[in-house]
């Protein structure tokens, strides 16, 4: 249970659906990779560039902001899917099995809503900013533009819960 820090998702046990959704969750985690090489790169540029030529990446801290909030929701639905969420189990530790699989499977339920409430408002948002042409001070970067990958993680994070969830009742809720 908390032994395990990185658990590798098998999607030979799921149907295509469960497969499609797995390998979409990976590459969604691979994605917040990429852009968490790119901050850091960029980062690493702006800093050498500061300090050597006087000059840093204009709006570096702009597009750090944005990529941040784009890496990190994009690793949520990986996080789920390959159960790598912590658990607090200080109170289940000793309870039943059945009583451990009601309550995971009502927490993934509880985190599947919250996720999609996310990604409705998140949409909402991302609408309201195109629409008034929001964009960065600096580098003039429209702020919508982050929010598209934003709000499909949290559907994906919505998907991947209840299929965590649908996975947990399969196992036999008592």
């Amino acid at each position: 249970m908390a032994d395990v820090i990185v658990a590798e998702v098998h999607s030979h046990h799921h149907g295509p659906a469960g497969r499609l959704l797995i390998a979409t969750c990976k590459a969604f985690a691979v994605g917040a990779g990429l852009l968490l090489i790119l901050m850091a790169a960029m980062s690493l540029a702006s800093i050498v560039g500061r300090t050597f030529l006087g000059s840093p990446i204009l709006g570096d801290y702009e597009l750090v902001q944005v990529l941040c909030a784009m890496a990190v929701s994009m690793s949520l639905p990986y996080c789920q899917i390959a159960r790598g969420h912590v658990i607090v189990d200080f109170f289940t530790t000793r309870m039943s099995t059945s009583v451990n699989r009601v309550l995971d499977v009502a927490a993934g339920l509880l985190l599947a809503g919250l996720a999609f409430v996310v990604a409705w408002r998140l949409a909402i948002g991302m609408v309201d900013l195109k629409r008034t042409g929001d964009a960065s001070m600096l580098i003039g970067f429209p702020t919508w533009v982050a929010y598209a990958p934003m709000v499909l993680s949290f559907v994906l994070l919505g998907l991947a819960a209840l299929f965590i969830a649908r996975d947990d009742l399969r196992k036999g809720v008592a």
